[in-house]
């Protein structure tokens, strides 16, 4: 009778505790953690990096003291002036088929500095880890709003554009260009660029 007993009780647990279901064959994997920036350059706490039209500019967060790392110097000093604050880079690659030419990347998390006959001609800032640390001297970054973007810079929209809700602020040699996410004052910038980018239009 015990044992009777005894195995009565185990078929209740067993019935209360329910075997873990398993995932349908066809479930969607759970997606990779996103990496954090690095960020971790020797230069990181002293200099904070602006987007500007005719390059990059390293501002010196104390002095305020700015200098520009203009399009067409060579490859070698972008790299050097950028890991210094970005620290090492994650990739480097090429792309032969790009509208303005064969070009080189060198990939720094969200920047991308971009190469032609090994200088310095255009610069990407995608919607990825480590895009806060970049904005424009006017404060225009990834994620700033359409509303509040127009309140210090005058944007004008690309019409037609294949790249979607593209946009450009500045004049001149001094334009930066962009993507909103979505149309209307509440959308927000969703990628910024300047100089000479691989887009195929």
């Amino acid at each position: 009778m015990r044992n009777f007993t005894t195995l009565a009780m185990i078929g209740l647990l067993a019935a209360c505790n329910p075997a873990a279901e398993k995932a349908p064959v066809d479930a969607d994997p759970a997606p990779p953690p996103v990496p954090e920036a690095k960020n971790d350059g020797p230069n990181t706490a002293t200099t904070a990096v602006s987007l500007d039209g005719e390059g990059l500019r390293f501002v010196d967060k104390t002095s305020g003291k700015a200098s520009l790392l203009a399009f067409g110097v060579p490859r070698a000093q972008a790299e050097t002036a950028l890991a210094n604050v970005a620290g090492k880079e994650d990739d480097r690659s090429t792309n032969a088929e790009c509208g303005a030419g064969a070009m080189e990347f060198t990939r720094y998390d969200a920047m991308t500095l971009n190469f032609q006959d090994g200088k310095f001609a255009g610069w990407f800032l995608g919607n990825e880890p480590g895009a806060d640390s970049y904005s424009t001297m006017s404060g225009i970054a990834v994620g700033t709003t359409r509303g509040k973007a127009a309140e210090s810079v005058t944007i004008v929209d690309i019409e037609d554009s294949t790249l979607g809700e593209e946009f450009s602020i500045g004049t001149g040699d001094k334009v930066i260009g962009g993507m909103f996410a979505a149309p209307g004052d509440a959308a927000k910038i969703d990628a910024l660029f300047a100089g000479a980018n691989c887009f195929f239009r």
